[in-house]
């Protein structure tokens, strides 16, 4: 089951995050935005681009981050081609007229964008928009946790990044500090509510675990396997294989033949951005996760239920004791577009894929388990963590310890931390709470201690 816990009120708003929305708001600066798992970064984006208005674009690094961020990837609206960028990609775009109404760009995932993808956006829009200033006079947000998904570099191209930029992460690039970003870090966790736990991620977070804490983890491990524990948790491995043979081997234990959901896409709607199986197998008994947001409010992405009976479209799903009848819904992939007549930024679909918002849920990667707030939580180390971020992203999902098993006991060599990620600037603190952080950056060597 799995439990939310709204960083808002009533009105949509987050009151302790009330005077940082202000600042972002009422002026027009650039805005990091980032903070620990579960602290509301999500939500706090979303109030900043309904009062953006038309004039604002969503991107993201990949096509299913655009997707659940409902905007465009970068490669798409820039036409960049995916490689390493250089000064030759930089052209005059069709879209001028686009690029020149919009007043704010959002970025998120900022931390699998590389720094040669940051450098190219700047000088895009200025050539774009005829302006020298940094990303051409556009406000800029971007939005991410260095702590997590870290860009993906291929073996060859990370010493070139290294010489032209002295790195691969996008703070790297001369753009991010020619444009005096702010910095707007969210400290209040809406997930965990125990200290304890929460010291604990801190802990991950950092790479300093006490001995206590290791300890406290030690007692986590219970000796089950991971099929074992996948009846009654959910299973986080940073094997893609691993998860689909559980998936797949709990499926085949219930009675009865699965039937097979067809999904349909339409239009320009990559398979790599599918946000469930295109043929999606399911039975009476299959635990299932929702994975889109009910508009009635009945249940959320990351929602997880039973199977109760399916019909040749539908299925029914049990959640918290109420069955809800689930019918395929559809996500769109959407291109920005100038408006002539509005003189605005529009927002067009060109692409869909439509299927039942479920996926089955006895194990999840990693890697998509990010943004989940889960009660049971199983970590399978399998043959170990083997990027940054990765432990720590894992157990975050989890609202409590007492919800938490591992597999076995935490190594050192599980928490990878590439401590370059951190490197991106002094502090001069303009306003700290208990609940956030906002700050000018300047200069080299700064790390945001669990924050």
């Amino acid at each position: 089951m799995v439990i939310y816990v709204s960083p808002t009120d009533a009105n949509g708003e987050a009151p302790v995050y009330a005077p940082l929305m202000k600042e972002l708001l009422t002026t027009r600066r650039n805005i990091f935005l980032t903070g620990r798992a579960g602290t509301g970064k999500t939500t706090l984006l979303k109030k900043v681009l309904q009062r953006a208005g038309d004039k604002a674009v969503v991107l993201a690094p990949t096509g299913l981050a655009a997707v659940n961020a409902g905007g465009q990837t970068i490669h798409s609206f820039f036409k960049f081609p995916p490689r390493l960028l250089d000064r030759a990609d930089i052209k005059k775009m069709r879209a001028q007229r686009l690029v020149k109404t919009i007043e704010t760009m959002v970025i998120d995932e900022i931390s699998m964008v590389r720094s040669d993808m940051l450098q190219a956006i700047d000088e895009m829009l200025k050539m774009n928009r005829n302006s020298r200033e940094p990303f051409g006079g556009v406000r800029m947000i971007l939005s991410g946790d260095l702590h997590q998904l870290p860009p993906v570099v291929e073996s060859q191209v990370e010493p070139i990044l290294q010489d032209a930029y002295g790195g691969p992460w996008f703070f790297r690039a001369p753009a991010f500090h020619g444009a005096q970003f702010r910095l707007a870090a969210l400290k209040h966790v809406f997930r965990q509510a125990d200290p304890q736990f929460v010291a604990i991620l801190n802990g991950l977070r950092n790479s300093r675990l006490a001995p206590d804490q290791v300890e406290t983890l030690k007692k986590r491990v219970t000796g089950r396997s991971p099929a074992e524990a996948s009846e009654t948790h959910i299973v986080l491995t940073p094997n893609n294989a691993a998860a689909w043979r559980i998936n797949q081997q709990r499926l085949e234990e219930l009675p009865g033949v699965p039937s097979i959901f067809e999904g349909v896409a339409d239009g320009q709607f990559d398979e790599r951005s599918f946000p469930t199986e295109a043929e999606l197998e399911l039975k009476v008994g299959a635990r299932v996760m929702l994975i889109k947001n009910d508009p009635q409010g009945r249940w959320v992405n990351g929602s997880i239920g039973t199977v109760e009976a399916l019909s040749d479209k539908d299925a029914f799903v049990s959640i918290d004791g109420e069955t809800h009848r689930i019918a395929p819904q559809a996500w769109e992939k959407y291109r920005y577009e100038f408006d002539s007549d509005k003189k605005a930024v529009n927002r067009q679909v060109v692409g869909s894929f439509r299927q039942l918002p479920l996926r089955l849920a006895y194990a999840v990667t990693i890697h998509k388990s990010q943004g989940m707030t889960l009660d049971n939580v199983y970590i399978d180390f399998d043959n170990g963590m083997f990027a940054h971020g990765q432990a720590y992203v894992a157990f975050s999902r989890c609202r409590s310890l007492d919800g938490l098993e591992l597999s076995r006991e935490l190594r050192p060599r599980d928490i990878i931390i590439d401590k370059t990620a951190f490197a991106f600037g002094k502090l001069s603190i303009l306003q700290e709470t208990e609940d956030f952080l906002l700050a000018d950056m300047k200069g080299e060597e700064f790390r945001l201690e669990g924050g």
